[in-house]
C-alpha cells in the first residue's frame, strides 16, 4: 500500500505513511473469497503496449480521503479498479474505522492534506517494504498471447460542454477505467488522472457510460481489462 499526497507539491512528514499503513492494515479484513477478473499483459509486449506475450489475474484498490490534523478522515471515495467489490468495501470500511479512532494524525502547521491510496499487486513482493504490506494473495499468470481493450472505431462521443464554449476554453481529461469482457466501462472502476474543468469531466464520463469497447482477449476469451485514456478538448477558434 502506499499513501501520497494528491498534491506532489505537498510533502508529507517523514513517518506518516509508515504509520498510516500500520494503522490500516490492524482494521483491514481482507475478503475470504477474492474473485480476479481483470487481466494485464505480462511483458515482452509490442511497443504500444497494446499486445503481451502472457497476462496475470490484476488485484487493484484506489482510495481517496483527506486527512486532517485531529486523526480524522473525510472525502473517502474507493475506486474498484479489479472489479473485486468485497475489497473495495473492506477497504472503505477500514479508512472509515480509522477516522472513527482518529489515531494518525498530520503534524506541524498543516491543517489537511488529501491523499490517495494505492493498493495493488506487486511484480516483486519480497522487495517491498514490510511496513507497506497489507496482505498475500497468489495471482495466476498465464502464457497465453493478451490484447488489451480498445476503442471502437467511431472513438468517444464526449459533447463540448457548453459553458466551456461560452467562456472560450479547453481541457486535456485523462482517465484511468476498466472494461468488462462484454466491451461496457464499469464506471465504478473509473479514476480521474488529470483534469482542469468538471464540465469536461462530466462530459466524458456520460460518453463513456454510452460507449462500448472492443473488449480485451486472453487467447480467443474476452476478458477485463484496464485502460488508460486521455481526451483532448481544443478550445473553440
Amino acid at each position: 500500500m502506499s499513501v501520497t499526497p494528491q498534491d506532489t507539491a505537498v510533502q508529507l512528514p517523514a513517518d506518516f505513511e509508515d504509520l498510516f499503513v500500520q494503522d490500516f492494515r490492524s482494521r483491514f479484513k481482507p475478503p475470504s473469497r477474492l474473485p480476479l477478473s481483470v487481466v494485464v499483459g505480462s511483458p515482452p509486449c509490442d511497443s504500444l503496449g497494446s499486445r503481451c506475450a502472457g497476462a496475470s489475474l490484476d488485484v487493484a484498490v484506489v482510495a481517496y480521503a483527506t486527512a486532517h490534523n485531529d486523526g480524522k478522515l473525510d472525502d473517502i471515495e474507493v475506486v474498484d479498479a479489479s472489479l473485486t467489490p468485497a475489497l473495495a468495501e473492506s477497504v472503505k470500511n477500514a479508512l472509515q474505522a480509522m477516522s472513527k479512532a482518529a489515531t494518525v494524525s498530520l503534524s506541524g502547521d498543516v491543517e489537511s492534506v488529501p491523499l490517495v491510496m494505492e493498493i495493488g499487486r506487486e511484480e516483486n513482493p519480497d522487495t517491498v517494504p514490510a511496513q507497506r504490506r497489507v496482505f498475500r494473495a497468489r495471482v495466476p499468470r498465464y502464457d497465453i498471447p493478451f490484447r488489451y481493450a480498445s476503442m471502437p472505431a467511431a472513438g468517444v462521443d464526449a459533447r463540448f460542454p457548453f459553458t466551456a464554449r461560452l467562456a472560450g476554453v479547453g481541457d486535456s481529461v485523462a482517465l484511468e477505467f476498466t472494461v468488462d469482457a462484454a466491451g461496457n466501462v464499469a464506471m465504478e472502476s473509473v479514476e480521474l488522472v488529470r483534469a482542469t474543468y468538471r464540465d469536461f469531466v462530466s462530459s466524458v464520463l456520460n460518453a463513456l457510460g454510452n460507449t462500448h469497447f472492443h473488449p480485451a482477449y486472453l487467447g480467443d476469451c474476452p476478458v477485463a481489462s484496464r485502460v488508460t485514456q486521455r481526451f483532448f478538448f481544443s478550445p473553440p477558434q
